[in-house]
Parts: C-alpha cells; structure tokens; sequence
C-alpha cells in the first residue's frame, strides 16, 4: 500500500504545513469535534446516469488504486470511471502551459492564480446547486466561503472543492518521525534521544553491531529520497519542529539563514553528522523515494522519518522474532506531524474541474460522492456489507477486514481501503450521521485487534495500550508540539508568490539542491562545515533570502489581518 502523503504546500510555506497536506493517514489535522449534519441514508443506489470516463489526477496515488475494491466500488455507484494520473510537477507544469489538463484536478496551491487567470479551471458555483447535493450541507457552508475568498484570485467565485475537513486525531501508530529497528533499539538499552546527535550516535551503534545484512550487503543508518521536491533536505523539521513557522517559538523564521532554527539546517546537521560516523548512504542526495523503499526491504537501511518505507519489510521481520522490525521511537521534544486542520481543508488537495472536461456535471458528480459521508466512509473504511457493517446500530469494521488489514500484502491491497484516504471529504476522526466516525479502525476495539508482537512490546516499555499512544501522551502533557499550535488558517489563504517572489524561490531551492551535498560530503570537519554553510547562506542571500522572507513576512500579516476581519 503506498504511503499516505500530505502535503505535503511546504514548498511555498513549511514543511510541517507541507506534510499536512502530503503525508498520510498519520498526521491529518486536529480541531474540535464537528458533526456533519445529514439525514441518515444508508442506502446504495447505483445511478441511472450515462456512464463515463474521466481522466482524474490525483496528488498522491496512481493506477494502482485502479485495480481495488473501492475503487471499483466508486465507479459502481457514480457510474463515473477514473481513468488515474498520478501529480507529477514537471508533467503538471507542461499540461498547464499546454491546455491540456485532465478533467479533474487536485490544485496545487501555488498554481491557484495561474488556473483562475488563464481560465484553466471553471468555476463551480452552478454545478453545486445541480450536481452536488452533499456539498449543499451546512458543515461545507465555512470552508466554500473561505475558499471563494482566499482560494479564487479575488473572484470570490467557487473553483475547488475540499477535502480532509473536520475532525482528526493520532491513529494506531504515529508514521511521521524517528523509525529505527525496534528490536536494535531494545538491545542498546533504550537509549534516551535529546538532540540530533543523540540520533546518529544511536543508529551509529546499531550499524556497528549489524552492519552487513544475511547476504553480505553493507548496512547504512541513513539517506533520504529527494524527488518530492525539497521534502527530503528539510525534512528533519518533522522531528525538531524548526521551519518556516516554528513551533519552537512560535513565529515566522527565515530557515534559508536562520542556522538554529532551520528544518533546512537541521537536515544538514543530521546528515554531515552521519556521513562523519560512516553510516549516510553513498545514494543519499540522489535516491528517490522507491530506491528507499527499495533500500529498507533488502535490510541496508536503518532508518528514516516516516514508517513508509518499511511496511514491506515489517511483514518479513515478523516472521523472524516477535519483537523484530521498524517503529517510531517517541521523542519528548520538538514536534510530531498529525493534528491540526483549516477551514478549507489540505492544501494541494482541493478538487476542480478542468476547462477541458466535455462532462462537467458527471465530473461533479464524483466530487460530490468522493466527499460526501457515504464516499468518505467508503475511502477510509471500505464497502458496507463487505468490510464493514453495522452492529446494534453503530458502524464498526468486520473482524475478518481488520484481520486482512493486519496481515497486509495483496490481498489487503486489492480491497483499496486508505489508498486514497487523501481525497476524502472528511477527514478520520469526523463524526457522521450515523454515529460513528469516518476511519472505523480508529476505534479502541479495533486498535486493540490490531497489536501484533511489536506493538506489544512495545506497548509494554512505553506502558501504553497502542503505539501513538506513546506520542499522544508526550503531547497532552505539553512537551511536543504539533499541527495544531501551527496557524494553518493563516497559511493556506496566504497567495501565491508574484512571479518575481516565485523566481527567487526556485532559485533558492535550486541551490539548496546544489549545496547540500557539498556541504554534507565535502566537510572534513565542524569547521569546514560552517566554513561552507556560511558560503551557501552568502550565495541564498545574494540570491534574494532575505527579499524573499521579506515578502512571506509581509505576506503571512497581511492575511491574518484579512482572516480575522471575518
């Protein structure tokens, strides 16, 4: 099953905000409990409309959702066939300047003003009232009216529809942070982790007692995948809670200069740090995110800031030892990524529908029945009947699916259940008209069939009842930060940079790209190190740093004051 991927947006905000609307099931925001409104129907009736094709774009799942249960299931009941495109910026970029966009999009939000001013995109506001009976509820009413004013190039029209609106809340396990092999991990003693340094030297500890695996490859304790844009050199943000917005101090920092409080800088610490003790693989700055998962699954990678890539090899170590395989070691500082949400939804997530689409009403058809209850339930729990069902009146999950869920490979991918859990109307932990929640494994009964071995030991160190559960504490009781003490309203209506704003960033990202593993691989020491850090921030600033922060500063007040004036 592919990751779950927020946002990613940390291109043009921050990485935390980025991972929010990238990321996955993991780190979905968090509000108070909303309610979605709706007269209980728990009827499936498949239309009598025309069926149709149409080319749908997605941001983070391709043609392998194609051949799945729900997805089957989707079609079934709108009599609308996805013909699926997974976002890529490079191919997006080239059918935006050739007019030839899919019928439905997921707009990135820094192309918002492009599509509205070049009539890429229509607007929405008839075909609500024709073809989106779910979207006509109350609970929809505050994020339409944000999005027509922030979200329109000041057209205050309706061009995209959300998703991932309401409730959210930690799952089974937190995915997003520090994952180590939890059985290497036992065997140092549990070593307390405090800083960065405390992270290398644990990894560099597990790579001197396994440092080959069983067929004779060499084990490294570090990379990163590097074609999610710049995700991966500022990813350490995830951990230490440093970026655009800091959760440390909560305000605006300008990570490209600002050395102590950077995810940017943060990265590069880390992996200088590995590359000194001898554990950064050779691959580092030019794997991409498959080689990763490539990496972990023949056991030559011991960690990375996500459990993505090692639910292959979870399977197998298993089967090797009941305390064997990857988890997410709770850290009590800095920040962890689930919680907190805006009005309008992820970011580089709403729905819209192209120009090009010759049947605009059947395309929102689709939007309608991909956010509504009922398709949001379906997205995140899977088909009524077959894999969930109700029992004493309440919604809950079949033993059986929760069983297939555990054991993971094809079988449990053929059912598509959270394969696109990106695209849901409602997020998770939202409360639906039949009582129950939208993800119906998040639920203490479920999570309680879910622990297997590892969980279990795990579980019992930690002294918790589910993995997240050691995270969840560390932040009731104040010490981690997450999505939630971030102002995600703020920075999911601040605008698209102008062109010349827009011109600086690519080239500041071009040199980060650049830079890092020069500073990385050709410091011989911590003084050659700042040595080339201090010659990589000269170059940003001279290529506008400083103008640029200048303008996202400006930018940031400036929407805040327009947010709060209602």
């Amino acid at each position: 099953m592919k990751p779950i991927i927020r946002p990613r947006i940390m291109l043009t905000m921050t990485i935390m905000l980025a991972l929010l609307t990238a990321c996955s099931g993991t780190g979905e925001p968090k509000q108070q409990t909303q309610d979605v409104q709706t007269e209980e129907n728990n009827d499936t009736v498949v239309p009598a409309k025309q069926p149709v094709t149409l080319k749908v774009q997605l941001n983070s799942v391709g043609k392998d959702f194609e051949h799945t249960e729900v997805y089957n299931e989707i079609t079934r009941q709108t009599g609308v066939t996805m013909n699926l495109e997974l976002y890529d910026e490079q191919k997006f970029k080239v059918e935006l300047a050739g007019g030839d966009l899919p019928d439905i999009i997921q707009v990135p939000n820094k192309n918002i003003k492009e599509l509205i001013a070049g009539s890429n995109i229509i607007p929405l506001d008839e075909l609500l009232k024709t073809n989106g009976p779910d979207l006509q509820l109350p609970v929809f009413e505050k994020s339409f009216a944000y999005i027509r004013k922030f979200w329109s190039d000041n057209t205050y029209k309706l061009y995209m529809v959300p998703v991932q609106i309401g409730t959210s809340d930690f799952g089974f396990e937190q995915q997003v942070g520090f994952n180590v092999r939890w059985d290497y991990y036992k065997e140092l003693g549990y070593p307390k982790i405090d800083s960065i340094d405390d992270m290398v030297n644990v990894l560099t500890n597990m790579v001197q007692r396994h440092g080959t695996t069983k067929d004779g490859k060499k084990v490294y304790g570090v990379s990163m995948w590097n074609d999610w844009a710049t995700w991966g050199i500022r990813s350490m943000g995830l951990i230490t809670g440093n970026g655009m917005f800091n959760t440390n101090l909560m305000q605006l920092i300008n990570t490209y200069t600002d050395t102590t409080h950077s995810e940017i800088w943060d990265t590069a610490m880390f992996m200088y740090k590995a590359q000194q003790k001898g554990i950064l693989d050779p691959d580092a700055f030019t794997a991409k995110y498959n080689d990763i998962v490539a990496k972990a699954s023949e056991g030559t990678l011991l960690s990375a800031v996500a459990t993505w890539p090692f639910t292959r090899i979870n399977a197998d170590l298993l089967k090797e030892g009941p305390d064997k395989g990857f988890v997410t070691i709770p850290l009590d500082f800095g920040f962890t990524n689930v919680g907190g949400t805006t009005i309008a939804g992820w970011s580089d997530r709403a729905f819209a529908i192209s120009a090009n689409c010759k049947y605009p009403e059947r395309a929102m058809d689709l939007i309608n029945f991909l956010v509504s209850e009922q398709g949001s339930r379906l997205i995140a729990s899977g088909i009524e009947g077959e894999h969930w069902t109700y029992v004493d009146g309440k919604p809950a999950m079949k033993p059986e699916t929760v069983t297939l869920a555990a054991s993971g490979g094809d079988n449990w991918k053929k059912t598509g259940i959270g394969m696109i859990a990106n695209q849901q109307g409602f997020a998770d932990y939202t409360k639906l008209s039949d009582g129950g929640i939208v993800n119906l494994f998040n639920t203490p009964e479920v999570f309680a069939t879910k622990v297997n071995s590892l969980n279990k030991d795990y579980d019992e160190y930690y002294d918790v009842s589910y993995p997240a559960e050691a995270y969840k504490r560390l932040v009731d009781q104040g010490k981690v930060k997450t999505l939630s003490h971030m102002p995600l309203d703020v920075l999911s209506a601040m605008p698209s940079p102008p062109d010349d704003m827009k011109r600086i960033q690519t080239k500041l990202d071009e040199l980060l790209v650049k830079g890092m593993p020069i500073i990385v691989l050709g410091s011989k020491n911590d003084q050659d190190f700042k040595v080339h850090q201090q010659e990589l921030i000269d170059e940003l600033i001279e290529a506008g740093a400083d103008i640029y922060f200048a303008w996202y500063k400006r930018s940031y007040e400036e929407t805040k004051a327009r947010l709060a004036g209602g």
